[in-house]
């Protein structure tokens, strides 16, 4: 019993750690995630015309800038040179600022529901209860989300892994039910 005790003491120990340190990564992810969209506004803001556009051109149309984007699994790779006339690099920033914000945003949702999953753990008297269960069901919705934006064969291969995990403390539940109805 005391064994018991002193590894539920350990899981409750380790999990405000965790829970702590999500909650911090959350924090830096909305100042990132605000960042760049005042980022994105302040390019709103600025004006289309001068000695930066001009030079900004000539790389442009000199072949010497690509843009490259990953999301979700999907390449979005667009050659600027090629369509040089119709170019506006303004927009194309901005864009990327908002993308990356909407990205910071997904990363702070995503570590709020881990620090809130490590939360109901050190709260609970056992990590296998429904409203753990509960928890972990969006959080590796969006980890699984997160992690398919390098590759969609990573984020099914992620996907698996975590509905196993998902399965193994979806029968943890059930046992731990098993016992306590015994009791």
């Amino acid at each position: 019993m005391n064994e018991q005790n002193n590894k539920m003491e350990k899981i409750k120990r380790i999990s405000n750690i965790a829970m702590r340190i999500s909650v911090i990564c959350k924090v830096f992810m909305i100042m990132a995630a605000v960042v760049t969209f005042m980022g994105g506004i302040i390019l709103l803001a600025v004006p289309r015309a001068g000695n930066e556009w001009d030079r900004l051109r000539e790389v442009v149309e000199s072949g010497q800038f690509n843009v490259d984007i990953r999301l979700f699994g999907f390449d979005v790779s667009t050659d600027i040179a090629g369509g040089a006339a119709n170019f506006d690099k303004l927009a194309l920033a901005t864009g990327f600022m908002f993308v990356m914000c909407v990205l910071f945003v997904l990363f702070a949702l995503t570590l709020h529901y881990v620090a809130k999953v490590f939360k109901e753990i050190r709260d609970s008297d056992s990590p296998f209860r429904p409203a753990v269960l509960k928890r972990l069901r969006m959080t590796f919705i969006l980890i699984v989300l997160m992690s398919s934006q390098n590759s969609l064969f990573f984020g099914v291969v992620v996907a698996i892994a975590l509905w196993c995990v998902y399965c193994i403390v979806d029968y943890g539940c059930e046992l731990q039910r098993l016992s306590d109805e015994t009791l």
